[in-house]
């Protein structure tokens, strides 16, 4: 077994999604702890000021991880203009390519301007089979 540890940072945006209440779909990029890009969705189910999420991350040319909510995330003004803040905790239910039979968590602490721009800081922590 090898235990993978690291951090990155994803960019990029996040929508609702058409035809249903509280709900927005997420997507961001960045690079991953080997230089890859990094493809991120996800669909965040708002409630109050927490939510639940599922997505999944590409890490391009390696393979795929899906994740699932821990409890639930927590969504806030900050204290910047415009701009809320939160975290989450997901874990990972499902992984592809070098990614298969990952377990883990990823800690995401992140921000959202009122135009949907998201700043998204992930620390991974995985075991690969």
């Amino acid at each position: 077994m090898r235990d993978l540890v690291f951090a990155m940072e994803l960019r990029g945006g996040a929508a609702p999604v058409e035809g249903r209440a509280a709900t927005l779909r997420a997507r961001t990029s960045g690079r991953g702890p080997a230089g890859e890009t990094v493809n991120f969705e996800s669909e965040v189910v708002l409630q109050g000021d927490n939510f639940n999420e599922t997505g999944s991350i590409e890490y391009v040319g390696r393979g795929r991880v899906k994740f699932a909510t821990v409890g639930e995330g927590h969504l806030e003004s900050s204290p910047l203009p415009g701009t809320q803040w939160g975290a989450v905790i997901w874990r990972i239910t499902e992984g592809e390519g070098e990614f298969r039979g990952a377990t883990g968590y990823i800690t995401s602490n992140f921000t959202v301007s009122a135009n949907g721009e998201v700043v998204d800081d992930h620390y991974v922590r995985m075991v690969l089979p």
